[in-house]
């Protein structure tokens, strides 16, 4: 093993990591674990919740010290995560496509549209996630749910069925937990494994969609 890419379920305030490499025609599942991303005293989806009843300076001040918390977190879960791995070096991470563009830059922005209110508790911890790769110098692979487990399979010249069997067949070897989450973000990982390899031989043939 000298090469791996981390595949994320992220949620509210926590989110999966699990370390993925391949040898020949075998996936390898490294490590898997769950990490918090907020300190327990914090409100897991401000937006959603907290904020609406408060005055817009303390909104705001809430929302910094989330953020200001995930962001924390996430660094020091993925920098403890590459050095258990080391000397093996991470290829990236893969996580699902974001929830909005972007996240607006006030707490009233974010209210003015109820779409965006019910979708900006999960960009924090995205963006937390993607930005400490960033800032490990990791790449950022985003996929689709829907379709990921198809493109990693078309990467790795097997069929979806085949390599959907094998993902879930991890529960068997690796004991639970090992739910839907954990197979959608192994077969990210195996996809941005494929993508970002040296050799282009298995690229599959429509693109993860990588950002830095």
């Amino acid at each position: 093993m000298s090469e791996y890419s981390i595949g994320i379920e992220d949620h509210y305030a926590w989110a999966n990591l699990v370390s993925v490499t391949t040898s020949g025609p075998n996936e390898i599942v490294l490590d898997r674990r769950r990490v918090q991303l907020l300190d327990r005293q914090l409100a897991a989806s401000p937006y959603h919740h907290e904020t609406l009843k408060m005055p817009l300076s303390e909104a705001e001040k809430l929302v910094r010290d989330v953020r200001t918390s995930a962001n924390k977190r996430a660094e020091s879960a993925l920098s403890s995560l590459l050095e258990e791995l080391a000397p093996a070096k991470c290829r990236g991470i893969a996580i699902r496509v974001p929830p909005l563009r972007e996240l607006p830059g006030t707490v009233a922005e974010v209210h003015a549209s109820t779409w965006i209110t019910n979708r900006a508790d999960g960009m924090i911890y995205h963006q937390a996630l993607t930005q400490a790769a960033a800032q490990l110098n990791l790449g950022v692979f985003c996929f689709d749910k829907g379709n990921v487990i198809e493109l990693a399979a078309q990467a790795r010249g097997k069929t979806a069925r085949d390599l959907e069997r094998q993902l879930k067949a991890f529960r068997t070897t690796l004991g639970p937990p090992w739910r839907n989450g954990h197979v959608v973000a192994c077969a990210g990982a195996i996809l941005a494994h494929v993508s970002a390899a040296p050799s282009k031989l298995n690229k599959p043939r429509q693109k993860a969609t990588r950002s830095r």
